[in-house]
């Protein structure tokens, strides 16, 4: 982590410049210390952009506050309409009239990114999806996230959907210092829902010195978004990328992001810099590019560019540069890691055995996940 190619890597992470991969192009990006709130880095932060499943960060914050305000139980089940079940994909699809508890549900779309659980999640909090949205859009103002705009929970796109990278990160922010108790959703790199086990799409948690959250997102029309964050000798980064042109580039910028924040944060904290809240706000017309951006983008996207795997083509950050014109490379993402090898399953019966298998098959289906042609319009 330490060598030649992992600095030159880090001085040019802010500046990542990537080809451009189908109708979603790289996006705004910001890295901040998650202490001071100190931003460390910021590219176009303030500009219009689909959230994609980052939309499930506000929708597992307002189902939070619930909690907190009394309004919902964490014992309540959460019936799945059928509605809900008729989500397109990603989707848990557990099937209609099944229940989950509060905590399945929040684990499922923060790990698995579920559609489907995230209406089901919202009809049960707030009555109705309409009556979430809203409630969803009225706590984005309460928290200055003045340049988002939601119309579901789970974040398929359309029409009046859209964010910012400051937003995300005012979004982040409110989630960990309005409920650090429910943190630990956010770096769960597997999780138990029903009879299923289901594993994140985060390659931060898995391959990143230090990840530990937040939540990743992907359509066509948004590209690969994600919430990123790592804690290192006690301090923690949080970095936001938004509309990468693969699950790989985005993994390289966020690590590269998070790498940059923790090297910079002593250098920078010697200048006047703004913090998340203060960011000063693009001098564009943010409905203008609404208008003339987004709604273009959404139209124009059919289908999703498929991922390609790094055993076809060589690495697919090889297409990116520096502003030195030389390439940049994967130095600052470690190797996936990996469970401690399971004792050898006990005879049938065995619940434990089991379970064990389940976390297996789990952890192989998120490496499938990372490495494969697996992207549809919606998944994260």
């Amino acid at each position: 982590m330490a060598s030649t190619e992992l600095r030159a890597f880090s001085l040019a992470a802010a500046f990542l410049l990537t080809a451009v991969a189908g109708p979603a192009q790289a996006g705004p990006v910001l890295v901040y210390d998650a202490t001071s709130g100190q931003v460390l880095f910021a590219d176009d932060a303030d500009q219009p952009w689909y959230p994609a499943s980052l939309t499930k960060m506000m929708t597992a914050y307002v189902a939070f506050d619930a909690v907190k305000s009394g309004r919902v139980s964490e014992s309540n089940k959460i019936v799945i309409s059928p509605r809900a079940n008729a989500q397109p994909k990603m989707r848990l699809g557990l099937g209609a009239g099944k229940e989950i508890t509060f905590d399945e549900a929040i684990a499922a779309i923060i790990v698995k990114s579920a559609n489907d659980i995230a209406l089901a999640l919202a009809e049960a909090v707030g009555g109705s999806e309409g009556a979430f949205v809203a409630e969803m859009n009225d706590t984005a103002r309460r928290l200055g996230m003045h340049g988002t705009h939601f119309i579901n929970p789970h974040g398929l796109p359309g029409e009046g959907q859209y964010t910012t990278a400051r937003d995300m990160a005012l979004l982040a922010q409110a989630i960990e210092h309005d409920f650090p108790q429910h943190m630990h959703f956010f770096s769960m790199t597997m999780a138990e829902v029903g009879k299923r086990m289901i594993a994140t799409h985060n390659s931060i948690l898995l391959r990143v010195d230090g990840g530990d959250g937040m939540k990743t997102g992907f359509t066509c029309s948004a590209g690969y978004n994600i919430v990123a964050s790592a804690t290192r000798n006690g301090r923690r980064m949080v970095a936001v990328v938004l509309g990468e042109t693969s699950n790989a580039k985005r993994t390289i910028r966020a690590a590269a992001l998070l790498d940059y924040g923790f090297r910079m944060r002593e250098w920078k904290a010697l200048f006047p810099a703004p913090v998340v809240e203060s960011l000063p706000e693009g001098t564009y017309d943010r409905e203008l590019v609404r208008t003339a951006n987004l709604t273009t983008r959404y139209k124009d996207c059919v289908a999703p560019v498929p991922e390609v795997t790094a055993s076809a083509k060589g690495d697919p950050a090889k297409a990116a540069v520096g502003p030195d014109g030389k390439p940049i490379t994967t130095a600052a993402i470690a190797p996936e890691k990996t469970a401690t090898p399971a004792k050898k399953a006990k005879p049938k019966g065995n619940r434990s055995a089991k379970v064990a298998g389940k976390h297996r098959s789990a952890k192989k289906r998120a490496r499938d996940v990372e490495a494969g042609e697996q992207f549809t319009l919606a998944s994260p």
